[in-house]
């Protein structure tokens, strides 16, 4: 082999060799991210997934890489990129999830989502339950002086109007609206059971097309609440027999 030929052979040699670093240097553990609870995601919800080293029992895990999402619907589509040479195949990784709104917790997995090593795969698709709020010795302790958005009502997400929700006084005294008119009155507390009154005070004015059925499915809902269900920023307005009438998120 003459010189030439030689040192051709060691660039083709080392391209190839650095080629395969280049390769092997990346890689991607995706999946999804949902929750059971038939509600819709909260306007201005985050995501955060996260890849750890979790081998060692006795000492906290250590972080390898996350990425944050703007959280819209769920199931929701997710992909971590980590260096190889951060793996190594006798340790223990896995990937959590975690959902806030405006810095509260309000969903996390609560079991171990193993990937990579010890015949775990890349692809990891997760559960993530809902945190429950310290408890309250009454509903009016937790909705005194607040403002509620509505962003479900019936299963169905709500986006029409001007300002639909529900807004507390104190002592259960509340205003109310579903995009149109404006209803007064005064709401039984009691722990987490509450109810309204059937009939309210408010204005008559003619809705738009659409805005007059939304009222009326409000109304009819709202005479049927029995009970409050909240997580932090996001409350549940449940029907005696346990179903989801509304949903709404604490005002800003």
């Amino acid at each position: 082999m003459d010189i030439k030929t030689g040192f051709m052979a060691l660039v083709l040699a080392t391209s190839t060799a650095i080629a395969g670093v280049s390769m092997a240097k990346a890689g991607t553990v995706d999946g999804s991210v949902t929750y059971l609870q038939r509600i819709a995601v909260p306007p201005g919800a985050r995501l955060l997934v996260e890849l750890r080293d979790v081998s060692l029992a006795d000492a906290p895990s250590k972080l390898l890489t996350a990425q944050d999402y703007d959280l819209s619907a769920v199931p929701f589509d997710y992909s971590l990129s980590f260096a190889d040479s951060d793996i190594v195949d006798n340790l223990s990784y896995a990937v959590s999830a975690r959902i806030t709104l405006d810095g509260t917790l309000l969903f996390i997995t609560d079991t171990t989502y193993p990937v990579l090593t010890r015949g775990a795969g890349h692809r990891v698709d997760m559960i993530v339950k809902p945190v429950p709020t310290a408890a309250s010795g009454s509903a009016d302790m937790q909705l005194d002086n607040t403002s509620w958005n509505l962003i479900e009502l019936n299963g169905a997400a709500v986006d029409k109007g001007r300002d639909p929700g529900i807004v507390f006084a104190m002592d259960g005294q509340f205003s109310t609206s579903a995009g149109c008119n404006r209803f007064m009155g005064q709401a039984q507390l009691n722990g987490s059971e509450i109810s309204f009154p059937d009939r309210l005070a408010g204005t008559l004015m003619a809705c738009a097309p659409g805005l007059d059925v939304q009222e009326n499915d409000f109304l009819a809902a709202l005479a049927k609440v029995k009970s409050i269900e909240r997580q932090g920023p996001l409350m549940q307005m449940l029907a005696e027999d346990g179903s989801v009438l509304m949903v709404l998120t604490l005002g800003r």
